[in-house]
């Protein structure tokens, strides 16, 4: 059975949101990472 104390920690909800963000974060920073990378491939190569 789940330890309930875990949820009613104000410092557990910090640090999900803290890493719910960074992935969030790092997951736009990997869109804009490969979508420059496409935009460097030849013309017949970007489908």
């Amino acid at each position: 059975m789940p330890d309930l104390a875990l949820i009613a920690d104000p410092r557990s909800w910090v640090a999900f949101i803290t890493l719910a963000l960074l992935e969030i974060v790092l997951g736009i920073d990997n869109i804009i990472f490969l979508s420059i990378l496409v935009q460097r491939l030849p013309a017949r190569l970007q489908h």
